[in-house]
């Protein structure tokens, strides 16, 4: 069975499910039977091992035109790891028309990554439903019944013998509380990245440099992880790559998979390391 048609005919049977009008054909039939139940996600028994490795990536993006989905596979195959956290905004939007070839064989590639090794799977602010759109078929849905593993708020991650955070960070943002605002900045960042790439990045950077939202994120990160008596946190959300220490706090942003440089972290007993992928 093509790994593509496998990701659509799944994705597509959800839509007929939650619409309470399943009658898949061979094909999703297929394709679901292939697929762990959600209810395994839930229930298996997570075990630590000593020396496991941790991939973290945030803000894939898949369906966006911009989700640099060569890059992605490239790291979950060359990277060695036990455990993957997709810390939030894993799809962009369920808009399927959008979803190129690319995308639906990095799909394809998770769905098979979490039937065999530790999934942990993030809620990011894309991960809802969006404007007009049916209860019940937002990416919070979805994305946990393809991959078969519930879909969570943070994740409690032990790095040699040291508690780290991991949540996306959205809740921090002041602009998400404003959605003209919100929605105003995220236009005009489009328009800028049709022209030129690189300098919507640099406008994008300067203009949360300018207006402190990357270190509003941060401080607040940091204090919510201090306040739950972890050493580190790490976040998405910004898209912009950090590691540094704020006090006695750990703080990681693992950046984007939309804009170069992409970045993503390994976590494992010498602690959380940062890496970006070269353009």
């Amino acid at each position: 069975m093509d790994h593509i048609a496998a990701g659509q005919a799944a994705c597509l049977s959800y839509v007929c499910i939650s619409r309470g009008r399943f009658n898949p054909g061979p094909l999703a039939a297929t394709a679901f039977a292939q697929s762990p139940s959600i209810l395994h996600g839930i229930f298996r028994t997570l075990v630590y091992h000593p020396g496991m490795k941790t991939l973290i990536l945030s803000d894939l993006h898949l369906g966006s035109k911009h989700s640099h989905t060569k890059q992605i596979l490239d790291i979950l195959e060359r990277e060695p790891f036990d455990r993957l956290i997709l810390n939030g905004d894993t799809i962009h939007s369920l808009n399927l028309r959008k979803f190129k070839p690319g995308h639906w064989r990095v799909l394809d590639r998770l769905r098979t990554l979490a039937r065999s090794r530790e999934v942990i799977l993030l809620r990011g602010n894309h991960d809802h439903e969006g404007p007009g759109q049916e209860v019940g078929f937002g990416s919070q849905e979805v994305l946990p019944t393809l991959l078969g593993v519930p879909m969570v708020e943070e994740y409690q991650l032990k790095v040699g013998d040291q508690p780290y955070l991991v949540l996306h960070g959205d809740r921090f943002d002041p602009i998400l509380n404003h959605s003209v605002v919100s929605e105003l900045a995220g236009w005009c960042y489009g328009l800028s990245q049709k022209f030129n790439k690189k300098l919507a990045k640099w406008l994008k950077k300067k203009s949360k440099k300018w207006s402190g939202v990357l270190e509003w994120i941060r401080a607040h990160s940091v204090r919510h992880a201090q306040e739950q008596g972890f050493v580190g946190v790490v976040t998405g959300h910004t898209h912009f790559a950090d590691s540094q220490h704020v006090g006695n706090i750990h703080y990681v942003n693992t950046g984007c998979w939309t804009e170069p440089p992409c970045a993503y972290a390994v976590a494992g007993n010498a602690g959380v390391q940062l890496h970006e992928v070269p353009d």
